[in-house]
């Protein structure tokens, strides 16, 4: 190419030789070359004509230069955008494809290469179709050729083929992408893979087929109950139980609260409450009775779980009704059989000394005593040994049922084993109550007893000992009434024999111990423990029970059921009572004065000592000693003490109740209370014996009696104590149960006054 400069015969340094015209147009020239010196030197010395142009030019040439800037600004955005919009494109977690106006593919991001291992650079060169399985390909193509800009197309679970002929089951989303007319049609196609959930799907699908399967043929009667308590399922196996359907569970769902037993419904009532409000665990199961439509009694196991659905939606429950009548029964025979003997049906050995064990804390507390009776058969080995085991056998269950019928129901005839018999009489207010007893059993052996067709005639010896005057322990007095027993055969049978001291070494050492007991008194050997009394469920202090030790200084540290008997044999017990009462008070006066609180103060008093006239008088003499607010004060009394001399007593203690003195029934349950009497005497509080609490958990009847005790004090608007509590199980249960306090090792046990101050009291603000 020439330039302005290269023309032949001319001399661009002398512009006046040039003419006007061409001086123009090579200035233009040199201006379009960027040859802005030249065009200005050609231009130079013109007219104003000229000047101009070079001005306009010059602002041509700016105004070019801005535009090329702004080109470079949008070229340099776009392009950011564009990679921006491939990295978003290729990273999408799922396939994505753009298919052409043919069907080929074009694009495809990371996600589509890799789920249908499309080779990175040359996958355009596939027909989209292709990648779908040909039994659903037609679907597909028909969206294909009917999509519109503004209206995607969905098409669920079709099958794809990989490059590596890999089927999966995956939805396809088809949209139209705007477009120039230069690129033609592009559709985008958004594959998501959903095997897994098709997968899963059918195997819950098929899992619930095998379990309506394994239901319809169970024994079990299984279930399903939705959260508004309707039954949602329920298997044919209910038929069997109850006589009825499906179909009228699922109809009427009280049906099944209406079959069962009737002291079972509450148990029912209570579980169902749980069973709609708990929705985080499963609930214990329950074992229940319930009536079939021709009358059968089964017996059922239920139980149930939470179902909870995949988003965490309670859904309801799933339970089974197990039928376990067989084995119900073969427990409580197997039970029955380890407590019973299998000849006669009385209580064996093992049965026996639980009850006695059982009835001696009883006796402590009722102030009253205990008969054993020892029975020994004379001249049964006789009739035994003559006429043979199979007739002595029959002798036995004669004799069994006699003395069964001959005691009271609250008494225990047991047998031993041979011709060995055993009689627990509780509540004897005296020895000549057994002696009266010992005479009636003797009576029925005066009749002769017939064996098939043989009349029989038999004698008994009997041995009586006496808690607690002849044994302050299970196996002191089972040996002192054995040893009476053979007494009473060495004196010629067919008669009864108390235990005397002199018929054994233990005779000494009990003189031995109520002369030390005479002794502690002014010897200061007795000694005050605190056991604290709790707020549920907050744990926090209400008050404190006295408990009397004799520290022994030959046998240690006694507790109150080691020397209370004998205090209360030999007549110490009012001054024992006395004296516990005024140090107590003095107690709570001290803890006063040094700045620590006890808001109640328990002190139990004997059935003697509440029958005493001067009982009122006395324990204001020691309140005002002491400084004791009475309202402070609360006075446990037994069942027995309220109702032996009911006039007498029910005097004193409205006396009392008149000074602002609490009363409360101790040990309430193992007696036989008046409610008049209890109502009468305004008592603020029942206390839940601790032999019902030690059981809660064992599977007795104990829980529904707490229950009941509960549910009484609510109904006489008074409080609810419960004794001995151990476990946090017994805590949680009596919680729930609705009791107001509780005392016991789990809270705490009894403890000199300056432990309990530290640990228990709270300062006083």
């Amino acid at each position: 190419m020439t330039t302005a400069t290269d023309q032949p015969g001319t001399d661009a340094g002398d512009p006046f030789e040039i003419p006007d015209e061409e001086l123009r147009t090579r200035a233009l020239l040199a201006l379009r070359q960027g040859r802005f010196d030249l065009a200005e030197k050609l231009l130079a010395g013109k007219d104003v004509d000229q000047a101009a142009l070079v001005e306009s030019l010059r602002i041509y040439q700016a105004e070019l230069e801005i535009q090329n800037e702004e080109l470079q600004r949008s070229h340099r955005q776009t392009q950011t955008a564009l990679s921006r919009f491939m990295a978003f494109f290729d990273n999408l977690p799922v396939a994505e494809l753009v298919v052409d106006g043919q069907g080929l593919v074009k694009e495809a991001n990371e996600e589509a290469r890799r789920l249908f291992g499309l080779r990175d650079t040359v996958y355009h060169q596939y027909f989209f179709i292709r990648l779908i399985e040909e039994s659903d390909r037609g679907p597909a193509i028909h969206a294909l050729a009917n999509l519109r800009p503004d209206e995607p197309i969905d098409l669920h679970e079709l099958g794809f083929r990989t490059k590596a002929e890999k089927v999966f089951i995956g939805d396809l989303h088809m949209a139209a992408l705007p477009t120039d007319e230069e690129d033609g049609r592009r559709i985008l196609c958004a594959v998501v893979d959903r095997t897994e959930a098709v997968l899963q799907r059918e195997a819950l699908r098929e899992s619930r087929e095998r379990y309506r399967v394994i239901a319809e043929f169970s024994s079990d009667w299984e279930y399903w109950i939705g959260p508004d308590a309707q039954y949602r399922y329920v298997s044919p196996a209910c038929t069997r139980l109850t006589g009825y359907p499906s179909a009228a569970f699922i109809a009427d769902a009280g049906l099944f609260g209406r079959l069962l037993h009737p002291d079972d419904r509450h148990l029912w009532e209570k579980h169902l409450g749980a069973h709609l409000g708990d929705e985080s665990s499963g609930i214990n199961p329950l074992e229940l009775r319930i009536r079939h439509l021709d009358g059968q009694e089964y017996w059922i196991e239920h139980s149930c779980t939470p179902v909870f659905g995949e988003s965490g939606d309670f859904l309801g429950r799933r339970g089974v009704n197990r039928d376990i009548t067989e084995l119900k029964r073969s427990r409580e025979q197997l039970h029955f059989l380890a407590q019973h003997d299998a000849l006669t049906g009385l209580p064996n050995r093992s049965l026996f000394r639980q009850r006695l064990e059982e009835a001696i804390p009883r006796t402590i507390r009722r102030g009253g005593e205990t008969a054993l009776l020892f029975l020994d058969l004379d001249r049964f080995k006789v009739v035994n040994d003559t006429l043979g085991h199979p007739v002595g056998d029959l002798l036995l269950q004669q004799v069994a049922e006699r003395l069964t019928h001959a005691v009271r129901a609250c008494d225990t005839v047991a047998r031993l084993g041979g011709d060995e018999f055993v009689v627990i009489s509780e509540d004897v207010q005296e020895p000549n109550d057994a002696a009266v007893l010992a005479k009636r059993l003797l009576d029925l052996f005066v009749k002769p007893f017939d064996v098939e067709g043989r009349e029989l005639f038999l004698s008994l010896s009997i041995g009586i000992g006496i808690y607690p005057l002849d044994g302050a322990d299970v196996d002191t007095l089972i040996r002192h009434a054995d040893t009476a027993m053979y007494r009473a055969k060495a004196d010629g049978r067919n008669g009864f024999r108390f235990f005397d001291p002199e018929m054994s070494e233990g005779a000494a050492e009990r003189l031995r111990l109520e002369q030390e007991l005479r002794n502690a008194l002014p010897r200061d050997e007795l000694m005050l423990e605190y056991q604290p009394q709790v707020v549920l469920p907050e744990g926090a202090l209400c008050g404190v029970e006295v408990l009397c030790r004799w520290n022994h200084p030959r046998l240690g540290l006694l507790s109150p059921a080691h020397f209370l008997p004998l205090a209360n044999d030999i007549g110490l017990i009012d001054q024992l009572d006395l004296w516990v009462l005024e140090h107590a008070c003095a107690q709570v006066a001290a803890w006063d004065r040094c700045g620590f609180g006890v808001p109640r103060l328990a002190v139990n008093l004997s059935v003697h000592r509440i029958q005493g006239n001067d009982v009122p008088e006395k324990i204001k003499s020691i309140l005002a000693r002491t400084g004791m607010d009475p309202r402070r004060l609360e006075l446990d009394l037994t069942e027995a003490s309220i109702m032996a001399r009911p006039a007498n007593t029910i005097a004193n203690l409205e006396q009392l109740s008149g000074l602002g003195i609490g009363l409360a029934v101790d040990d309430f349950g193992t007696g036989c209370s008046s409610l008049a009497c209890i109502k009468r005497l305004a008592i603020r509080r029942l206390k839940i014996d601790r032999s019902f609490i030690e059981r809660l958990m064992t599977g007795s009847d104990d829980e529904a009696i707490v229950h009941a005790v509960i549910g009484l004090a609510r109904g006489l608007g008074l409080t609810v104590l419960a004794e001995g509590v151990e476990t946090n199980a017994q805590a949680e249960l009596l919680i729930r149960g609705g009791c107001d306090e509780a005392q016991g090792y789990f809270f705490g046990k009894a403890v000199g006054p300056d432990e309990l101050a530290s640990r228990y009291c709270s300062k006083k603000t």
